[in-house]
């Protein structure tokens, strides 16, 4: 009685039911798990994750068939967040989180492996229908980038790889998959795909988080990685603020590179931080500390190199805006005024100077020897 509903589900998120004009049913039989065939999926039972699992693989999987083993995910993994997706549906948001939850911690088990099966591994059957690797890191790798691309853009882009001609009723690999995203979302996802899908484990996130003045949030965050195949992981960061009487707001952090740092509004005095509260994200041994210290603006801007020659460069906070840069010589006569985080030097005389960097948070000060 599930199948139906689950039918009018998947229909309402991408084209019809690929083989409508003959049917769809069940055969059981006595092997564990199911299997799905063109019309007809055998069937172990009848309970609702497996009957959405093998429903689903009439998109992904017969429609649509991966053009190898080493792509197999675009089978299994679509067919298990597809089910997952179910659990959303009809269960609502808590036992989605729950669902999710329940994968990352299969999938962060072990430290290391591929969504995609590397050569040397694609004839091990084993290795091929990983539970950990080919279905569920392979579904929550489509519900991460569900989360960097928005819902609009995430199913317009799978509508449109379901619906090219070139796809259905045949035969793709992961990079079909990846430009159809991309042209729906106008990303380029190739940092993602190489880290997420062709490269190994996970990050480990390590959040500090400050309140340092009224209204007002610092966030730095760091990250270390499962293994090293991968030297950093670009993601989206959701964040959770909780404060006194059920106060919550919730954000999101563009997190592309070790030590960033970010101020953030927040209109109560937070209590507590939390991290990905809705498990968009595989990761594992994350940690939160929040502290009432004063932010930092002097320690948060760093000019380098410092003894220079040709060249400064600014790096600041991304929440922070610059207004603009000026140079003073050892007598306090200004002798430069710039507004680039790349401040040219070559043409001052040797000695020492003094920075003064305006920006939207107030000013720092900083010396340079120029030489």
């Amino acid at each position: 009685d599930q199948t139906s509903l689950i039918m009018a589900f998947f229909e309402s998120k991408f084209k019809p039911y690929p083989f409508r004009n003959e049917k769809y049913g069940h055969a059981q039989f006595g092997w564990g798990g199911g299997m799905e065939h063109t019309t007809v999926s055998f069937m172990v039972n009848f309970n609702r994750g497996l009957i959405a699992h093998e429903l689903a693989h009439q998109w992904f999987g017969d429609d649509i068939t991966c053009g190898s083993w080493n792509n197999i995910w675009l089978n299994e993994g679509f067919a298990t967040y597809l089910a997952s997706m179910v659990i959303e549906k009809f269960d609502g948001e808590t036992a989605f989180i729950n669902n999710k939850n329940e994968m990352i911690i299969n999938i962060t088990s072990l430290p290391n492996g591929a969504v995609y099966v590397p050569e040397n591994e694609a004839d091990n059957e084993s290795r091929i229908f990983s539970g950990r690797l080919s279905y569920r890191k392979g579904a929550m790798i489509l519900n991460m980038l569900r989360f960097k691309l928005g819902d609009n853009n995430f199913f317009q882009g799978l509508n449109d790889y379901l619906n090219d001609p070139n796809l259905s009723y045949g035969f793709a690999k992961t990079p079909d998959l990846q430009a159809h995203l991309e042209t729906a979302s106008g990303m380029n996802l190739s940092e993602f795909f190489n880290d997420w899908v062709y490269q190994q484990g996970y990050p480990i996130y390590d959040i500090q988080a400050s309140n340092y003045e009224a209204g007002k949030m610092q966030i730095i965050i760091n990250q270390s990685q499962s293994d090293a195949s991968v030297d950093f992981f670009e993601m989206p960061v959701p964040i959770r603020f909780l404060g006194e009487n059920g106060a919550q707001q919730d954000v999101v952090l563009d997190n592309t590179f070790n030590g960033q740092s970010y101020i953030v509004d927040v209109p109560f005095v937070v209590t507590e931080v939390v991290f990905d509260p809705k498990k968009d994200i595989v990761s594992n041994n994350n940690t939160v500390t929040l502290t009432d210290k004063n932010f930092d603006l002097n320690a948060s801007i760093v000019v380098y190199p410092n003894p220079v020659s040709n060249k400064l460069y600014l790096e600041i906070p991304e929440s922070l805006k610059l207004n603009q840069i000026i140079i003073y010589n050892s007598l306090g006569q200004k002798v430069g005024n710039f507004t680039s985080k790349i401040i040219a030097v070559e043409n001052l005389s040797d000695g020492i100077y003094t920075l003064k960097i305006e920006t939207s948070e107030g000013s720092v000060y900083k010396k340079i020897i120029k030489k």
